[in-house]
Order: C-alpha cells, then structure tokens, then sequence
C-alpha cells in the first residue's frame, strides 16, 4: 500500500470510489516442484469469482519482489491525487 496515493479526505467521491494505491500479494506453491512464490493477487471477472493469481517471483528473490512492487505502488511526479 502505498499512503500517497488515497483520496484525498475532503473528497467524498474519491473516497467512495477511488481503491488507492494498494496491491495483494500472496505466497502459494507454483510450477510442477510445487515451489514457494510470490503472486500478484487480481480480482476475479465477477464478484463470485476467486481471484485470479499472477507469478511475481520465487519466494528466495526477495529483493527483485521488493523493487516490483515499489514499481506498481510508485506515484510518479507527474500524477494528481
């Protein structure tokens, strides 16, 4: 989650409709060894969905995990909240 990037409190519809900057991450077996990765966490296409799981990395490759993610929560200089 990256705090930057929430509504801001005097704006009631970005409140109500804007999620922020946040993204789940999830540690579950991938591939056919059944090793531990991390997954970025999508919703589903309906609301009964399960949500669908995209391989980030191997658990071991913490930094190259780390840098993806400040990535996708970055705001850039050029972004309005």
């Amino acid at each position: 989650m990256n705090p930057h990037g929430e509504p801001a409190p005097d704006n009631p519809l970005g409140q109500v409709m804007s999620p922020g900057l946040r993204q789940e991450i999830r540690c579950r077996p991938h591939g056919p060894d059944g090793a531990l990765w991390w997954h970025w966490v999508w919703t589903g296409p309906t609301r009964k969905s399960e949500p669908e799981l995209e391989p980030l990395c191997p658990l071991w490759d913490t930094e190259h995990a780390a840098d993806r993610i400040q990535r996708v929560l970055a705001l850039t200089e050029t972004s309005d909240r």
